[in-house]
């Protein structure tokens, strides 16, 4: 699984190994929630086993899928933690989840720590920057199949792991779109 390609377990192993140390064993449920739109999040940590999403649920009530975290991958809201601001998304369960849990504060006081924590920091801001603004450039200038073409190449269990209009959402389609990409594709 190389969903988050920009985040690499080699790059980030010192923080991996935190979380590995201190985490606390967290299971979760189908539909269970990590965190929730409109709170602030309070804690991140490493998917064990399973899968979450990112969901926003825009004024109208519509929910949109806007990012998966998979087992091996870092999982939690960064912005929300590190700005101390309402999470703009939730992030729930897709099916049974464990995962290694440590308070957002932990995190923050890893980083301060020393120049090397600060610098780590810096560099995880700066992946999650390189990752959003290469979404952004893909929803205003690659075709739909352009993106499901990417994603399936980066990701190639998705299929098996994510319902097809969860997908669409995330591609930013509609499922019957996504139908007649996948017909062409194949």
């Amino acid at each position: 699984m190389n969903f988050n390609r920009y985040i690499t377990e080699t790059e980030f192993s010192e923080l991996a190994a935190l979380i590995r140390r201190e985490g606390i064993v967290g299971h979760f449920a189908r539909g269970e929630q990590l965190s929730a739109q409109g709170l602030r999040s309070l804690r991140c940590g490493l998917v064990v086993q399973g899968a979450f999403r990112y969901v926003h649920a825009n004024a109208a009530g519509e929910e949109h899928v806007v990012g998966y975290a998979f087992g091996g991958e870092f999982v939690g809201d960064y912005i929300s933690m590190c700005v101390d601001t309402p999470s703009r998304v939730t992030i729930e369960a897709m099916c049974g989840v464990e995962a290694l849990l440590v308070p957002g504060e932990r995190i923050q006081t890893f980083f301060r720590a020393d120049v090397a924590g600060e610098r780590l920091g810096r560099r995880l801001a700066e992946h999650m920057l390189a990752e959003v603004y290469e979404r952004l450039l893909d929803r205003y200038a690659a075709l739909p199949q352009q993106r499901y073409e990417a994603l399936t190449e980066r990701c190639p269990d998705v299929l098996q792991l994510v319902p097809l209009r969860e997908l669409a959402s995330y591609l930013g389609v509609r499922p019957e779109t996504l139908s007649r990409i996948r017909r062409r594709v194949r």
